[in-house]
């Protein structure tokens, strides 16, 4: 019974390395190797019996050798048939890699002619150019569309209104202009972007027969180019 000892020894130890490596899926080859082992297995333990036992054998021994054969040779003959040709478990597939969605496209340059901003009378310290705080407010409004639009170009405009002689109000509409441009590129904008123009008292956008038109006529306007 030695030879049917060392073949379940070598079946428990084929088994645990097999469980252990094996990533096939069970399959036609270890099927079949069990049928082949299985049938080799059960020859091999009923000649071993009988062979190994130096006494008669009996029956019921050589029996026992063939079932014993029969199991070990089964099981080796599937595990060698899973290892050795059983298809291989296929990896899951990746979870999908979650894609962030695209910045959205950058808005569109300012069209030629487009007010970006108007410094008004209330911006303006009363006959003076130098713009006020609640002006700057305005102004950094302008910063930002030229910062995000870098070949973006523009003129300001100075206006005023009708009180005083043209010369006057002409040279208060340039410095107003450039007030603004100083302004502008304090905040680190390219001074060659920006143009100025004075236009005096010469293109109302309201009245100049009331206060309140007059003042929406005291203004500075940022056109693009």
């Amino acid at each position: 019974m030695r030879t049917l000892k060392v073949m379940a020894l070598a079946t428990v130890v084929l088994t645990a390395t097999a469980c252990g490596m094996s990533d096939r899926r069970w399959g036609p080859c270890a099927l079949g190797g069990a049928f082949l082992g299985g049938a080799l297995g059960g020859v091999g333990g009923g000649l071993g019996v009988d062979e190994a036992e130096k006494s008669p054998v009996s029956k019921h021994d050589i029996v026992a050798g063939v079932g014993a054969g029969t199991a070990g040779g089964a099981l080796l003959g599937a595990l060698l048939g899973h290892l050795i040709c059983d298809p291989k478990e296929e990896p899951p597939p990746p979870p999908p890699i979650a894609q962030a969605p695209p910045p959205p496209p950058p808005p569109a340059p300012p069209a030629k002619g487009t007010k970006i901003a108007t410094v008004g009378s209330a911006n303006f310290d009363f006959n003076r150019a130098e713009v006020n705080p609640s002006g700057r407010d305005i102004l950094d409004h302008a910063v930002k569309v030229l910062r995000d639009n870098p070949n973006l170009r523009v003129t300001v405009e100075g206006h005023t209104d009708s009180v005083g002689s043209a010369a006057y109000n002409q040279k208060l509409s340039e410095r107003r202009a450039q007030a603004v441009k100083r302004y502008l590129v304090r905040q680190g904008i390219d001074p060659s972007r920006i143009m100025t123009e004075g236009y005096g008292k010469s293109r109302p956008i309201a009245s100049n027969e009331t206060e309140e038109g007059r003042a929406q006529n005291r203004r500075a306007d940022i056109i693009a180019d």
